[in-house]
């Protein structure tokens, strides 16, 4: 099971790959090393303070891509509760990018692996989207969205609001999940670049849980939403 004692672990790992001399460097004719660290952040609520990760790096040419995605979190200074990693091939066509490839749950038990097919594309150069359908290895069909805009309001300032839902095509009652949309989260996030390829940002987010999946959580004495408080930063390669 991943463990970590303190964020200062993944910080470092971090570091270390702002650092590589080659990054986002040309390689074998055109292809590129490139991604980061969309998110790195620390949560903070009434129960007591979260972190969380989420970055995207992708090596190939502007048309194929071969795309390595890690996310997760937990309660800051104690075990992650929450961890996965996902390997994509990707095709661009125009604004569109269709994905295919492999998730592996980390953490919590069980550590299901799913088989991924998904999407990403723009509209413009603010807003952006992303898709994807998940069948796991013991049959479980579901699914997440995610849209994204950034809005520029001073040279090195934006606003960037986001909204995610995720859904599952039936009941996992052991799982606290019902069939249909059972989650969404809005949350909006105040980005300053620190540097081109650095950010710092403050934000709020809410997170809900909706339909019967809520109705399940409530049965559980389970509140079935949060809102707090985002602290963090992110740089790319």
């Amino acid at each position: 099971m991943l463990r970590v004692s303190s964020p200062c672990r993944l910080l470092l790992v971090c570091a270390a790959l702002f650092a590589t001399p080659s990054r986002a460097q040309d390689v074998d004719g055109g292809a590129t090393l490139s991604g980061g660290f969309d998110l790195i952040e620390m949560r903070a609520d009434k129960g007591g303070d979260i972190f969380l990760w989420d970055a995207t790096f992708s090596y190939g040419d502007a048309t194929d891509q071969l795309m390595l995605v890690t996310t997760g979190g937990g309660p800051l200074s104690a075990q992650i509760d929450q961890s996965e990693i996902r390997v994509f091939y990707g095709r661009t066509v125009g604004n569109l990018t269709w994905l295919a490839g492999v998730r592996h749950d980390i953490t919590p038990a069980p550590r299901d692996t799913h088989a991924i097919v998904g999407a990403q594309g723009s509209v413009g150069t603010r807003l952006s989207w992303e898709t994807y359908i998940f069948l796991s290895d013991r049959g479980r069909l579901s699914g997440e969205g995610q849209v994204i805009y950034a809005m520029p309001i001073a040279e090195k300032l934006y606003i960037e609001p986001r909204v995610a839902a995720g859904w599952a095509a039936r009941s996992w009652i052991e799982q606290g999940v019902r069939a249909g949309i059972g989650e969404v989260e809005g949350s909006v996030r105040l980005r300053y670049r620190l540097r081109p390829k650095i950010n710092a940002y403050i934000g709020v987010a809410h997170e809900r849980l909706v339909g019967g999946t809520r109705r399940l959580a409530e049965e559980q004495g389970d509140t079935g939403q949060a809102t707090t408080a985002v602290i963090g930063f992110g740089f790319s390669l």
